[in-house]
């Protein structure tokens, strides 16, 4: 595994790192359900009548992405609330394991990190200052508010952030944990590594395209320090 994670990293000179999963888990202090019961409430008390699909989502990205199809109006308001959610969220999130080891060994091999995410830019922010990891990042790009439908699988924020690093994409990797990553990843054109934080996860990802998958941020710092 280590060695077709390094080959990946000899092709690449930029790194995109998703956020929730790879970076730190979002919604450990603040549950996704209980954000997306808020929002679901929120779309209610303006008047929307939610769709049975809707009502049982407990992912509020989801139910980000779907008011715009059945509250169009609404997608502003859902917008700032859930800004400010993630925001709170953010403040006791928790770091992932090995990823201060991995952004270490990216500095080391000369790779910039761009974060590229459905979350909010504020959000990231806000746990990048508490983790104090903003030196260790060349970038920040979060989803396009006010447009979900341009949220990952859509290739737009995957190519700001290679625009951002000033690379193509065709030399630089995307990781991250959804199937939504890895469909970002090859509709942008990039390299893609599967991040895997639930065993699950790994058949899933391959089947969206991860070029490899690995469940070790440090491993990723393994390979990527065995790159150069």
């Amino acid at each position: 595994m280590t060695e077709a994670l390094t080959e990946i990293f000899r092709q690449s000179r930029a790194v995109l790192l998703d956020f929730d999963g790879p970076v730190c888990s979002v919604f450990a202090g603040l549950p996704a359900p209980v954000v997306a019961a808020r929002l679901k409430q929120l779309l209610q008390d303006e008047g929307a009548e939610l769709p049975q699909d809707v009502a049982e989502l407990d992912d509020p990205l989801k139910v980000l992405r779907r008011t715009a199809s059945f509250a169009p109006s609404l997608v502003d308001k859902v917008e700032v609330a859930f800004i400010g959610y993630e925001v709170e969220a953010a403040g006791c999130a928790e770091i992932t394991p090995g990823v201060r080891e991995f952004l270490d060994a990216c500095a080391e091999a000369d790779q910039p990190v761009v974060i590229v995410s459905n979350n909010s830019e504020p959000a990231i922010e806000t746990f990048l200052g508490l983790a104090m990891l903003e030196e260790q990042i060349a970038g920040v790009v979060g989803r396009p508010i006010g447009n979900p439908a341009e949220m990952k699988p859509h290739p737009r924020s995957v190519l700001r952030a290679c625009e951002r690093a000033n690379v193509p994409p065709g030399e630089t990797v995307l990781i991250g944990d959804s199937d939504f990553d890895m469909q970002a990843a090859a509709n942008a054109g990039t390299l893609s590594i599967g991040y895997v934080n639930e065993p699950e996860k790994e058949t899933k990802l391959a089947e969206a395209g991860a070029d490899v998958v690995t469940s070790s941020m440090q491993e990723l710092a393994k390979a990527i320090r065995a790159s150069r």
